[in-house]
């Protein structure tokens, strides 16, 4: 019986141990911010990366060889609605990676409610490579309650379209990711942006 309990002891242990790493393992994203940030990407200069937007992740960059995709502001023509936009585009011809350009919101305010992410999107890619919008909202133990990344229908047009994305806010949603990919060579712009919450 003292095996036993002792047993049981070590298993009490091990599993308070796990959850408490567990814990400690599930931190908020360190880009995480109170809300959005430049959505017309009026904010930045033409040649620069966009403020207040992430570029990521670059999975399959070797150890000392250039990054395999940019994202950068334009302006002028390159633009549909406003005059700068953003652009992403890959760096290396043989690159058949994803990127994504994104942002990260805290969710505690819009928990309840249903978001519509909309955007204007237009790409010029190589054969099998596209562009996706996507809306990913997490939980504070860092799973998923919504995922959407257009994978039933990807952006390959050329010119200008709006695309939207339809989103339910957990009632324990922790944060939301938004934004577009990049998967393999080429380029894609986004425009016009619009993030709108209402009572579900």
């Amino acid at each position: 019986m003292k095996q036993l309990t002792a047993l049981w002891g070590i298993v009490a242990t091990l599993g308070l141990a796990f959850s408490v790493d567990a814990q400690h393992q599930c931190q908020p994203p360190e880009e995480m911010r109170a809300a959005v940030e430049n959505l017309n990407f009026a904010e930045g200069n033409p040649g620069n990366a966009p403020p207040g937007w992430f570029l990521g992740p670059d999975w399959f960059r070797p150890a000392g060889t250039l990054p395999a995709h940019e994202a950068k502001i334009v302006t002028g023509t390159s633009c549909n609605a406003n005059q700068q936009c953003a652009t992403v585009h890959s760096l290396r011809a043989d690159h058949s990676g994803t990127c994504f350009l994104y942002q990260v919101i805290d969710a505690t305010q819009y928990r309840g409610k249903m978001l519509t992410y909309r955007a204007d999107v237009r790409v010029d890619v190589a054969s099998g490579s596209v562009a996706r919008l996507l809306v990913h909202v997490h939980r504070a133990d860092c799973g998923t309650s919504f995922r959407n990344d257009m994978g039933n229908h990807p952006i390959t047009a050329g010119t200008w379209s709006p695309y939207e994305i339809q989103a339910p806010i957990a009632l324990d949603a922790r944060d939301i990711e938004f934004g577009m990919q990049l998967i393999g060579e080429g380029a894609a712009w986004l425009d016009n942006i619009s993030m709108a919450f209402r009572d579900r």
